[in-house]
């Protein structure tokens, strides 16, 4: 670790020489995000030029049109000699950042909805076997399911098992008891940040199918054009011909999903890369330490990214440039614990002799490049966080809200699509129960109620593979 970086946070935490430690600090930071996105982008550029030769004949066109915007942002900003018009390359990476970020959403959404199709057609499926309902005695099979989430002494490993088990039991909750849980789980956030709270609803909403973004029917036409029609199917009187087909669907568009998904999460990883390096690009320096890896990773950005534009298929030929990049993000990995507690001092402390200095604008491009290199790549960078706490009559007024949607949602779809919205809703809660009769009882009382004899052996087979694996 540099001695001189780890001296430089030391003192700004005591509050000495800040006139001088913060803006060299400031530098040495811009220096640091600048080498370790560089040095990432060459890497994860690189893999998804390899994961596009393999599969991309199979992408989806919107997706071939991002990526062609992603590779001329990379060679007209990073890659070209001469002058850049710096604030508006900013503006065309963070414009298309947020596409990619709508483009997921959607995906996330679709995700949510075919889920509960999928646990809906699971549980049919035995009507179309040939093979005998799975008989059990639910009190030992209930015993088996509690040994196997309670052997740990893990809190959070039991809890986590708790919520597998009962997104895949018998859903025979009445809705009353269903609506009351929500409301349980809300109060949990009594005396929370806001932030908090607006991520669990939404969370809610997602898994519930009760959230749509506006142009995600006109994104995804195919998926939207399911979509609809799982939401309409008869599943009580539905025919094994009919099953077999729309189990077909399910399968394409669950595989559809799956490599869109793959997509856009590679492609934000780069761009929030593209976008940090852009950043940093006018602030950083020349460190003489990294000057190989620099000359290694801008080999490595050029050649992919003419194999991109020219279309041309080679890969061979980069692998000897990564030598140059091996051990670099390991060092400056370390580099970041203490550089981060230091930034977060300036920020929450030292806000006002910033401004003096003149260096607000240096400290707030370094607060973005830090988001974008973190693991969280879909994190809002404009999102101010509401420092308000939740009052107990707000969560009232939510979980009346929530309740309404959900009633509306339950009155115009089949029992077996509302069964599947409360499991899967349930799945995603804080665990509600106090203690191990409690979740036996639930267990037991699940499968003693369920008379539907091919739903029990389906949920009997799903946590079976759960209780196996």
């Amino acid at each position: 670790m540099s001695t001189n970086i780890q001296n430089l946070c030391k003192q700004i935490k005591r509050g000495k020489f800040l006139e001088e430690n913060i803006p060299a600090l400031f530098h040495s930071m811009a220096n640091l995000y600048n080498i370790y996105a560089e040095n990432n982008l060459a890497m994860h550029y690189t893999s998804f030029y390899e994961y596009y030769l393999e599969d991309g004949e199979n992408w989806s066109k919107d997706a071939k049109d991002i990526i062609l915007d992603l590779n001329r942002i990379i060679r007209d900003n990073l890659l070209q000699q001469g002058t850049v018009d710096h604030s508006k390359s900013i503006q065309e990476v963070d414009e298309l950042r947020k596409k990619i970020m709508k483009r997921m959403n959607y995906l996330s959404l679709y995700i949510d909805m075919f889920r509960i199709y999928e646990y809906v057609l699971n549980r049919i499926e035995y009507r179309f076997k040939p093979e005998e309902a799975i008989t059990i005695d639910n009190d030992e099979f209930a015993k088996e399911v509690l040994r196997y989430i309670f052997d740990s002494d893990d809190n959070i490993l039991v809890n986590a098992k708790i919520k597998q088990i009962i997104s895949q039991l018998p859903m025979r909750m009445t809705k009353q008891k269903f609506f009351d849980v929500v409301l349980e789980s809300l109060r949990n956030y009594i005396g929370a940040d806001q932030a908090s709270l607006d991520t669990f609803l939404y969370m809610l909403r997602t898994t519930a199918m009760l959230h749509n973004e506006e142009g995600m029917d006109k994104a995804y036409p195919k998926l939207w054009k399911n979509k609809e029609m799982f939401s309409g199917l008869n599943y009580k009187g539905i025919t094994k011909e009919e099953f077999t087909k729309v189990e077909k669907i399910l399968k394409g568009a669950t595989v559809f999903l799956d490599m869109e998904t793959s997509i856009y999460y590679s492609l934000q990883e780069i761009i929030n890369e593209v976008y940090a390096l852009l950043l940093t690009k006018e602030f950083a320096g020349i460190d003489t330490q990294a000057i190989a890896s620099k000359n290694a990773a801008d080999t490595i950005l050029t050649k992919v990214n003419t194999l991109f534009l020219t279309k041309e298929k080679a890969i061979d030929e980069l692998d000897l440039d990564f030598e140059a990049l091996e051990g670099v993000q390991e060092e400056l990995s370390d580099r970041f614990m203490i550089t981060d507690d230091a930034l977060n001092e300036i920020d929450n402390n030292y806000r006002k002799l910033v401004q003096k200095l003149t260096l607000e604008p240096f400290l707030l491009m370094l607060l973005r490049a830090r988001k974008l290199l973190d693991d969280s790549l879909f994190i809002d960078l404009d999102e101010t966080i509401s420092k308000e706490k939740v009052t107990e009559s707000q969560i009232l007024l939510e979980a009346e809200k929530l309740q309404n949607e959900l009633t509306e949602l339950f009155d115009c779809h089949d029992r077996m699509i509302v069964r599947a919205v409360m499991a899967n809703t349930l799945g995603q809660m804080p665990v509600f129960f106090n203690n191990h009769k409690e979740v036996m009882d639930y267990v037991r009382y699940s499968l003693d109620r369920c008379n539907d004899p091919y739903e029990k052996s389906a949920c009997i087979e799903i946590i079976k593979d759960i209780l196996n694996e």
